[in-house]
């Protein structure tokens, strides 16, 4: 299937299916392969609009969800929207509230498809979606229950092996996937993080005898 194709092809099925877009697949798939989300989580995620993944999420957990991003994003029931940049430190105050609103102590997941305006030059693109995926690592230190799961999308090349060895003794598990439904010509992967240890049970790990 050529690049145009199978564009057209996730294309017209989000719009038969009534998905906002064709990303919805992608969490499908990542869902299929990897069980990131189970009913009754708690889900942050960011870079949600125009709200394939939203639709899923909601459709998956049946609990509401705080969704972020830099552009608008039309209401979806039980979804509470904000729209700001994370690289502003203090987006996770504003994050907070929302929080409390729905007596959400910790998020069971944060989930992130957002990425940086395309520039066509690889190297530059890569560079910059490691910073969008370093800013989410570092929001999600703040705002994941222990267990939790991160998702994060990121243009591989130099830095992804780099940025997962860097993340991955946070978590107990750790992969990087592709999925179908992704451009062909796209060097875009999903980074996957599952089981996270706070830095509390970190420090005790590091302190048990062998």
């Amino acid at each position: 299937m050529s690049a145009q194709d199978r564009k057209d092809y996730y294309y017209k099925k989000a719009k038969q299916q009534n998905y906002r877009s064709r990303a919805a697949f992608k969490l499908m798939e990542l869902q299929t392969k990897s069980s990131i989300l189970k009913y009754g989580d708690n889900v942050l995620e960011i870079g949600s609009s125009p709200g394939g993944w939203t639709q899923i999420i909601r459709s998956i957990t049946e609990r509401p969800v705080i969704s972020v991003d830099l552009n608008d994003m039309e209401p979806i029931e039980g979804v509470y929207f904000i729209r700001g940049n994370i690289s502003n430190p203090a987006i996770n105050e504003r994050i907070k509230p929302y929080m409390e609103k729905l007596h959400i102590e910790k998020f069971s997941a944060v989930l992130s498809d957002a990425m940086s305006r395309t520039s066509g030059k690889r190297d530059i693109d890569h560079s910059s979606s490691y910073l969008l995926c370093k800013r989410v690592m570092e929001i999600s230190m703040d705002l994941l229950a222990e267990g939790g799961t991160v998702v994060v999308k990121q243009f591989q090349g130099d830095l992804t092996i780099p940025f997962l060895n860097e993340w991955s003794p946070r978590f107990r598990n750790s992969r990087i996937t592709n999925v179908a439904a992704s451009r062909e010509s796209s060097s875009e992967v999903y980074i996957i993080f599952k089981g996270y240890i706070s830095e509390h049970e970190t420090d005790q790990f590091s302190q048990s005898p062998l």
